[in-house]
């Protein structure tokens, strides 16, 4: 894979020893990424160079810019 940066939220196709698969990206952990897969199999965190390609989401046409996600702060509380 050449050096497309893989964020969380991005869908990749990977290969492992059972074979190739979809997976949604979660995070990054000890120099891996963190990964739950398409087919609802279980998954272990996937070296880079196990990742065949990387799909990002293109949004709909002339969406307007989405507003970051509000982070809880001290002056901030959020009834989740």
């Amino acid at each position: 894979m050449s050096g497309v940066p893989i964020s969380p939220g991005d869908l990749v196709l990977a290969q492992d020893s059972s074979g190739q698969f979809h997976a949604v990206v979660q995070g990054t952990r000890l120099g891996r990424i963190t990964i739950v897969r398409c087919d609802h199999r279980p998954a272990r965190p996937l070296a880079l160079r196990d990742v065949l390609q990387v799909f990002k989401a293109a949004g709909t046409p002339d969406a307007p810019p989405r507003p970051e996600p509000l982070k809880p702060t001290a002056q901030l509380h959020l009834d989740l």
